[in-house]
């Protein structure tokens, strides 16, 4: 999977637009956690689910975020609160939340589009992080 770094003040609204799936990467450690984020069809809720490792394989859920734009543990959450992945979303989501753009964070989308999810196949699509029929109908923060 070829990754695309994306600014950090795009970050919400790419992580909201429906069906994203991105990488965080902390500049300071080097750890990183891909995470997938679904739209519910009918609601405002969105289904978080971060991508496993060698012995953990596939993506597992670990939580909702609500029209409030709050993130939370649900009693269908894979992982603790306390987990790696869990603790770096939230960090990362309530910051966003805030309007603050963590210094320490990078931002990668997997090349695909955020809303739609299809493949991004031209230099401005894969900049954006949006396919040209899914640009205008980005979520707003």
């Amino acid at each position: 999977m070829t990754e695309h770094k994306l600014s950090l003040s795009g970050a919400m609204d790419f992580i909201l637009a429906g069906n994203s799936t991105f990488t965080i990467v902390s500049t300071r450690t080097q750890t990183r956690f891909t995470y997938r984020v679904r739209k519910a069809e009918d609601k405002d809720l969105w289904f978080v689910k971060v991508l496993g490792n060698a012995d953990s394989p596939g993506y597992h859920y670990i939580g909702m975020i609500t029209d409030q734009r709050r993130f939370k543990l649900t009693r269908g959450s894979k992982l603790a609160s306390t987990s790696t992945p869990v603790v770096g979303f939230t960090w990362l989501f309530q910051r966003l939340s805030l309007g603050i753009q963590p210094k320490d964070i990078e931002f990668w989308h997997a090349g695909r589009c955020g809303r739609c999810g299809r493949q991004l196949t031209t230099p401005e699509s894969v900049a954006a992080g949006y396919g040209p029929d899914c640009l205008g109908l980005r979520v707003a923060a």
